[in-house]
């Protein structure tokens, strides 16, 4: 099986309607988390206007910078290639009531992750139907901006020690 073999969701198109709906709400250019300044400058992926090719040009902009003004450079990479699997609900729940996210968005939320279960299928093959205890759903109109919620306190915790990115 491939490395980059990503799970799918199927959902009915009501439901992802609404999940569009519930992530625009949340994170739009009139929203809560941009309105609010709560979503650290660092975070690129999944932000409007901004991507890793904005994230590669900025580092390599400070990373010159950094050299020119003849200062040490040491560049880390994380590999976030399962983190969408390694998102705890609790925590997540508990990151999105901290920024402010309460009350019925919250509830769908909570309503959202919560009971949801998987089956693989490989051929004619289907797999035991096992509880989904972490993670986003990859896929749904929510994951991404879930995702980013749930790092962006990594992204905060890096910079209050002076680390740039």
């Amino acid at each position: 099986m491939s490395q980059n073999y990503r799970l799918i969701s199927l959902t009915c198109v009501a439901r992802k309607i609404m999940e569009r709906v519930i992530a625009q709400r949340i994170y739009s250019v009139s929203s809560h988390l941009t309105s609010n300044k709560l979503l650290s400058h660092a975070q690129h992926g999944f932000v409007k206007q901004r991507s890793t090719c904005t994230n590669l040009l900025e580092s390599v902009n400070d990373w010159t910078m950094l050299v020119q003004n003849k200062k040490a450079v040491t560049i880390a990479y994380i590999d976030f290639s399962r983190a969408f699997d390694s998102v705890s609900h609790i925590k997540l729940l508990a990151r999105l009531n901290s920024y402010g996210i309460r009350g019925a968005v919250l509830k769908w939320l909570q309503n959202f992750l919560k009971d949801r279960t998987h089956q693989t299928r490989v051929g004619q093959c289907l797999s035991v139907t096992a509880d989904f205890l972490s993670g986003v759903v990859q896929g749904s109109g929510v994951g991404q901006v879930l995702f980013l919620v749930y790092i962006d306190e990594l992204a905060k915790l890096l910079a209050s020690h002076g680390i740039i990115f």
